[in-house]
Order: structure tokens, then C-alpha cells, then sequence
């Protein structure tokens, strides 16, 4: 099938390209999760354009419009790089995130597919030569069969995981909490949404060592979080409407040890997000994984009480945290295949 493909600026798009883009967008997300409800349009606009401002990542966008329906997208294209800016440059430059590629189902099997992926393939191929692989997170089957056939392979099966609140045994919740202090009475445990100034040099190396840890299969990333980012990242979720909470532990000497956090989005109040969760390797036998897990439930119980579930993403090989996940609870809710696409 002809058709013609679109670049998507956020700063300058039309409103019959944001009209396609969401359509499209949400065409995806009642694929994957029918029940999910969807933001305001207007919600995800400024969120999109508010992300343009990031030094450190630059995402590019693709539009695909039929020859025989000029005025109605068939598909989009999302990807994402990191920039000379980032702290991370040197180790992930070779590394494209292809965060979307997605075909209407009336317009599968016509080959628009592999008609977008060319030309985001030409377009990094001019715009950011240093990539020579994708990484693509994948939940639909049709993905998975178009991946499958351009020779990916899949480096990594990781999950969706769901806790909802109600569901919750929280006498156990509140005896990890209670058992897990009397473990580490040295220790004092942070509740903030901005990491204090004094802190804000080891926490930004105690979560660049933790995230660190996770599994990635044969993906070769290596991801460095500075305090400069920490900073950034607080200001944009202030400006954002993001409510960011993170819970860390601090030792007697004042090194950050272990660390959970969570975003919360009005727009979005019937869930909450788990970002990342980890306890430094020096620290770890001592339960403080099961400390800031709980005491974070407990914070989500008083401060967000209309909060229907948490979800957070973990690897299928990641036994520590699924073990601690699996006991308070959470569910695999969407399995999520990474997928890795060789490009040069």
C-alpha cells in the first residue's frame, strides 16, 4: 500500500496532526488494556510538549497516512535517544528506545509497518549515526510477529504487576514496617518529594548503582543519574502536576542504602506508579527492600485514599523483588517482551 509518512514536532504540529497522533495513541492503549481509562486529551498535549525540554533525551515521532485515506492516520512511530547531554552518552549512544510502532488493525498485513520503519531507521541514520540497535518494549502479539520477522530477538521478558490496594493484607504490611526497623534501629528512613541538598550526592549514586542492578538480558546499557537530573526531573514533575513521593534509608554515616519511589497524576487518580526500587549491594540481608516497600504502602494508604492500585514493572528474572512483589501481593497483569533489533 502507498502511503505517506509525516514527521510529528510537538512544537509546531498542527491540530490534524495531535488529532492523528492521539487517535492513534489511543487506539493502542484500548488495544493493550481495554478498561484502562485513557487522560484528557489536553493532559497528555502538555505532557508531551513539557518532555521537549529534556536535555538529555530527544524523542522523534512519524505519522503514516494512507494513499486511499490521506486525512486518517494508520499508524504511528515513537523513538527515543539519549543526547550528548546525558551522563549515560558514552555507553547508551548506540541505543534507540522504539517506544511505539503500531499499525491499525484495518491496515494490517499492507506492509505501512515496514514502510515506518524505514524512515525512522533513515531518519537516526541521519539525525543520530552512533545508533546501530533498537530496543522495543512489546505487549501485542502483532508487534512481537513483526519484530520476529526483521530478525529481533528478545532479550528480556519482563511484566506489568498490579497491586490493588484493596486486596492488601496490611497487618502484614505494617509488621514488615515494625519488624524491619527493629532490624536496622541505626537506620533512618526519608519520606520527601525533593531529595535534601545534603543528601543529593550519595542518593544520586546509591540509585545509579540500584538501577543498575537490574536485569537486562543481553542489552548492553549501563545508566548514570546525576544530581543535576534529580533536580530537573523535580522541577519538570512540579510543572508536570506529577506528585512524586520517594522513601530512602540512611545509615548511621549518612550513605544512602536502599530506596523505592512513586509518581501520582490527579489526572490519572486511580493508580499509582513504582518507579524504581533497590538496596545498594552493602546493605543488602538486613530487609530494607521489605522496609521501603512497606512503608511506601502505608504512605499510598494515608496520603492517596482513592487510589485503586499500584503497578510497577519488573524483569521475570528479577527473583529478589519478585519475591518481595509477590508476597505483598502484585499480579502480572501484561507481559512485556523486550525486544532488540539490530539496524546497522
Amino acid at each position: 500500500m502507498n502511503a505517506t509518512i509525516v514527521k510529528f514536532e510537538a512544537l509546531s504540529a498542527t491540530e490534524e496532526l495531535w488529532d492523528g497522533l492521539f487517535r492513534c495513541l489511543d487506539e493502542i492503549s484500548r488495544e493493550a488494556d481495554p478498561e484502562e481509562p485513557l487522560l484528557p486529551r489536553e493532559k497528555r498535549r502538555a505532557l508531551t510538549v513539557s518532555a521537549e525540554a529534556d536535555p538529555d533525551n530527544r524523542t522523534y515521532r512519524f505519522l503514516v497516512f494512507p494513499e486511499d485515506n490521506p486525512r486518517e492516520a494508520a499508524g504511528c512511530a515513537v523513538v527515543s535517544v539519549e543526547t550528548p547531554h546525558s551522563p549515560s552518552y558514552e555507553t547508551n549512544k548506540h541505543v534507540a528506545r522504539l517506544l511505539q510502532l503500531f499499525i491499525y488493525q484495518k491496515y494490517r498485513r499492507k506492509g505501512l509497518g515496514a514502510l515506518l520503519l524505514k524512515r525512522v531507521v533513515e531518519e537516526l541514520a541521519a539525525k543520530e549515526p552512533a545508533v546501530t540497535e533498537f530496543l522495543s518494549p512489546v505487549i501485542l502479539e502483532p508487534g512481537a510477529r513483526f519484530l520476529d520477522s526483521r530478525g529481533g530477538t528478545v532479550s528480556l521478558e519482563t511484566a506489568e504487576n498490579r497491586l490493588y490496594l484493596n486486596d492488601v493484607d496490611w497487618v502484614k504490611v505494617e509488621a514488615w514496617a515494625a519488624g524491619s526497623e527493629r532490624r536496622n534501629p541505626g537506620t533512618t528512613i526519608m519520606t520527601v518529594s525533593i531529595i535534601p541538598q545534603e543528601d543529593i550526592e550519595d542518593y544520586s549514586a546509591a540509585y545509579t548503582e540500584t538501577i543498575n542492578q537490574q536485569p537486562l538480558g543481553d542489552v548492553s546499557l549501563h545508566i548514570r543519574y546525576t544530581p543535576e537530573q534529580i533536580r530537573f526531573n523535580e522541577q519538570k514533575n512540579l510543572e508536570q502536576g506529577l506528585s512524586e513521593t520517594t522513601i530512602y534509608t540512611k545509615e548511621s554515616d549518612g550513605k544512602v542504602s536502599g530506596l523505592t519511589e512513586v509518581v501520582y497524576l490527579k489526572e490519572a487518580g486511580h493508580k499509582i506508579t513504582q518507579m524504581m526500587t533497590g538496596v545498594r549491594e552493602a546493605y543488602r540481608g538486613r530487609g530494607l527492600g521489605k522496609l521501603v516497600k512497606a512503608r511506601m504502602l502505608l504512605h499510598i494508604r494515608k496520603e492517596y485514599p482513592c487510589v485503586r492500585y499500584l503497578v510497577t514493572g519488573n524483569a521475570d528474572t528479577n527473583a529478589s523483588m519478585l519475591g518481595i512483589n509477590r508476597q505483598l501481593g502484585f499480579k502480572k497483569h501484561h507481559p512485556v517482551k523486550l525486544y532488540k533489533l539490530k539496524i546497522k
